[in-house]
């Protein structure tokens, strides 16, 4: 349903420390070639080897830093990043029940990102607060969210669940 009115719209960053870690290992890599260090790296290289490091940090933030969620007319719409290419559409006619939950993403999915295999399956960012999803065919479906009641209950109102 290409057009379909957004409703209700949540991001969920990542934490803070997740890009002190990833800009400090850039920085990090491009110490040596700067500093000289690294003497395998012609001069002329170093600028543009530096460059292509703090380009693929500004990718990386781009493409998978934090989920928003998108509460359509007729969906959900989830995606990484800031451009919707890692994405994924829920039909509201595939959901059964709605709840909002507290869960260990660590212990259940190994960490945060898109997780999981088989019919349990996450989409999370940071923290431990989701909206879990009966789907279909018994499959289940965490949406981590900072606001989990809030948008547990937009759902289940647009949905009519």
């Amino acid at each position: 349903m290409k057009g379909e009115r957004t409703q209700y719209r949540e991001r969920t960053p990542w934490r803070g420390l997740a890009y002190v870690v990833l800009w400090g290992a850039i920085v990090l890599a491009c110490y040596p070639v700067l500093s000289g260090a690294e003497d395998g790296v012609p001069a002329g290289l170093r600028g543009p080897l530096v460059v292509g490091f703090f380009g693929l940090g500004v990718a990386i933030v781009t493409l998978v830093s934090g989920l928003t969620v998108l509460v359509q007319e007729t969906r959900i719409v989830m995606h990484l990043g800031h451009v919707p290419l890692v994405r994924r559409t829920i039909p509201f006619s595939e959901i059964e029940s709605v709840e909002s939950v507290t869960y260990r993403p660590l212990r259940e999915f190994g960490g945060w990102g898109v997780r999981g295999i088989g019919k349990r399956k996450a989409w999370t960012a940071r923290g431990n607060r989701a909206v879990e999803l009966s789907l279909s065919e018994g499959r289940q479906l965490l949406i981590g969210s900072d606001r989990a009641q809030r948008l547990a209950e937009r759902i289940r109102t647009l949905g009519r669940l």
